[in-house]
């Protein structure tokens, strides 16, 4: 019947000479259900079962994991976060610690059911978009160049929704799409002569055109003023100190600190929590001493809030630490961050992809389950994943090593960025998302072994 039906609308581009004109607008769908009606004219003649779109659909295939996950989190958290209600954020902060809290938490009068659509709302209007677009993009080309639909986009139009924020207007989305697969590839000859990944430079096109809608408070929920006076109201209502209030800030952005704040500030704030066994400890307490002869007072490791503030953001002549105050919040939060204190700093839950990001980037396991999957189907080289894997790991591990080895007094006074812990790079942002899913774009990618290096 299906067959009957599209070799019906053929035969009307047959028959009707300005239907002729916009022949790959109908074979489109042909292509997508069947194969492509091109013969081979010249050798070698080969034909194979895979053809370009069955292999494209693996690739498709090898990121059900992450999206999957995509759904599951940027639900879970569009729940949470929107809901006003700072009893349930504290219930949620409190599940982290086991996964036995965290399904009882999803369970609870069926929530997994609210979560779930929570996240189909937010992820596939972008699907559908992105495929939308996109797909009348490479239509009208192919109709300009008088040759069939390619299906390079099927892969394209599912890594741009997992690419995005959450809260990403559609319209923007519907531009960003357009734009950056005319610049990206159509303008090079369309699918195989394109010397960018589209999808990533879709995604670097909305991030400069669009900054205030790519970064900063935009990575939980459907609307991101919804979010924002949500978490004030719950700020409000909690009672609890700004500095450990409620935030939707991702980890990148708390990585994301200034210069001035050294690893020292960050060691001495963690001291609270982790006592002596921070770095740079016995340089800590030397300060400390001269901090308590100038008045401060406190036990080193047992200080209170005002207290360790003001140790920290005390000018060094006065045996402090000399820590602008207004850099105070942002160190604050990055010591956690660097030494995984608190509900929503441990390492499992990165890999896992309890965070906030992208739709689909929070996940390191779910992506490494698609790495695997593309290795397995032979879509793409395991040398390229590994050598991105050695090549971060090895320079993240470099500024690491040499902050603490290469400078005086053991890196204190060095900014704390250098010194962040190498094997979080890979678990924090989207690193093992543009791993397994960008760096392996059989187009754009090495395809001899010892480039792939």
């Amino acid at each position: 019947m299906l067959r009957k039906l599209l070799d019906y609308q053929m035969s009307l581009c047959e028959k009707n000479k300005f239907l002729a004109k916009i022949r790959p607008a109908f074979s489109a769908l042909d292509n997508f259900m069947y194969e492509a009606p091109v013969n081979t004219k010249t050798g070698p003649h080969i034909r194979d079962a895979v053809d370009l779109k069955r292999w494209m659909i693996l690739v498709v295939v090898a990121m059900i994991p992450a999206i999957i996950v995509a759904i599951w989190n940027t639900g879970l958290q569009s729940f949470v976060y929107s809901s006003g209600d700072y009893r349930l954020m504290d219930e949620y902060l409190a599940c982290l610690g086991s996964f036995e809290d965290y399904f009882a938490f999803a369970g609870k009068d069926n929530r997994w059911m609210t979560i779930l659509k929570e996240g189909s709302l937010i992820f596939f209007p972008i699907v559908l978009v992105s495929y939308a677009f996109g797909g009348l993009t490479e239509v009208i080309f192919a109709i300009f160049r008088g040759h069939e639909v390619a299906e390079g986009f099927l892969v394209t139009g599912m890594l741009v929704p997992l690419v995005m924020p959450p809260t990403i207007p559609l319209w923007m989305v519907a531009v960003g799409v357009v734009i950056g697969v005319i610049l990206s590839k159509e303008l090079f000859g369309g699918t195989g002569m394109n010397i960018v990944n589209p999808a990533l430079s879709i995604r670097a096109l909305l991030f400069f055109g669009y900054p205030t809608r790519t970064s900063g408070e935009v990575w939980v929920g459907r609307d991101a003023s919804v979010v924002r006076n949500s978490l004030l109201k719950m700020n409000n209502e909690s009672g609890r100190p700004l500095i450990d209030g409620y935030t939707q800030a991702s980890k990148l952005n708390q990585f994301n600190v200034s210069p001035d704040i050294k690893q020292i500030h960050v060691d001495t704030i963690a001291s609270n929590n982790l006592g002596s066994d921070v770095r740079n400890y016995d340089l800590i307490q030397q300060y400390f001493t001269k901090w308590k002869e100038t008045g401060g007072e406190g036990t080193l490791g047992q200080l209170t809030a005002d207290q360790l503030k003001g140790f920290v953001t005390t000018p060094l002549a006065e045996g402090g630490l000399g820590l602008s105050a207004g850099n105070y919040f942002d160190a604050y939060h990055f010591s956690a961050l660097q030494n995984g204190i608190g509900e929503t700093n441990g390492d499992w839950l990165f890999l896992l992809g309890n965070k906030v990001g992208s739709i689909g980037e929070t996940s390191g396991i779910a992506c490494l389950l698609g790495g695997l999957m593309i290795a397995y189907f032979g879509l793409s080289s395991w040398r390229t994943m590994i050598a991105f894997l050695i090549g971060a790991f090895g320079c993240a591990s470099l500024f690491e090593w040499g902050s603490q080895f290469l400078t005086a007094d053991g890196g204190a006074w060095t900014a704390a960025q250098y010194g962040f812990p190498a094997y979080k790079m890979l678990i924090l942002g989207g690193l093992a998302f543009g791993l397994v899913y960008m760096a392996t774009d059989p187009v754009s990618s090495p395809d001899r072994s010892g480039s792939m290096w």
